[in-house]
């Protein structure tokens, strides 16, 4: 039923887009960007805010805050911008552009795109990721897996998100990569970007755990689904439809 509704929202959003003015949806996603951005960075530091976010989109200063904390904030609105321009451009998914997406979260920070030679932890999670010597053959075996992949696009945009979630390649800002992977494919494959809501982080962690310790990807996916029914819901009413 869930997957019934969302195909049915999807089509009933691109029959009005070809009606409506393309300005007032562009402005739709400009905020949605501002939000997402404020949720993905906000799992990290609850101090920010949404208004945080739009000033500091606005005069790229945040005075109350650190600077590693402005940086993440702009950091992120560049790197989703460039997720969808490389949608946009058929850029494929591969390690290389992975790696891209993280310098590019960490820009100024720390060098990115570099797998960690350290070991991790993920304060009271059940599965902790892999030792740091196993990050380079599980990422190859992700890669290998998700072109053998024969679920659904939002089961695949899923396994995506939450196989780099479980290894967790790089020293910090895993999050927020796996994110954008999950964008990146919800894109491609026509959907809408979601984004996660704070009040929603405790259940998306849940079905994340229940991913990584029981390989079901069945709860996180139907989750994911629900977030992109209330987007299409968030964007027909913003059109007036």
């Amino acid at each position: 039923m869930e997957k019934d509704l969302l195909e049915i929202q999807v089509k009933h959003l691109d029959n009005v887009l070809k009606e409506s003015d393309p300005n007032r949806f562009e402005l739709l996603e400009k905020e949605f960007a501002l939000a997402y951005t404020c949720d993905a960075v906000g799992m990290c530091d609850k101090k920010i805010t949404l208004e945080d976010v739009k000033r500091i989109n606005k005069t790229k200063v945040l005075p109350d805050f650190s600077e590693r904390e402005q940086k993440e904030i702009l950091n992120h609105l560049n790197a989703f911008e460039y997720v969808k321009q490389e949608v946009h451009d058929n850029k494929p998914f591969t390690e290389e552009f992975v790696k891209d997406i993280h310098e590019k979260l960490v820009a100024d920070i720390f060098p990115g795109g570099v797998y960690r030679n350290v070991n991790i932890s993920i304060f009271g999670a059940a599965h902790q990721p892999p030792d740091h010597v196993k990050v380079y053959a599980r990422m190859a075996r992700f890669f290998n897996t998700l072109e053998q992949f024969e679920g659904s696009e939002v089961e695949l945009a899923t396994y995506a998100h939450a196989s780099i979630a479980k290894i967790h390649p790089f020293v910090d800002a895993n999050g927020r990569l796996a994110k954008l992977v999950l964008n990146y494919f919800l894109i491609k494959f026509g959907y809408l970007p979601i984004s996660i809501p704070l009040v929603q982080m405790d259940e998306y962690i849940k079905y994340l755990e229940v991913f990584k310790v029981e390989k079901d990807l069945q709860p996180l996916t139907k989750f994911f689904k629900s977030l992109l029914i209330k987007r299409y819901d968030a964007v027909l009413n913003a059109l007036d439809i």
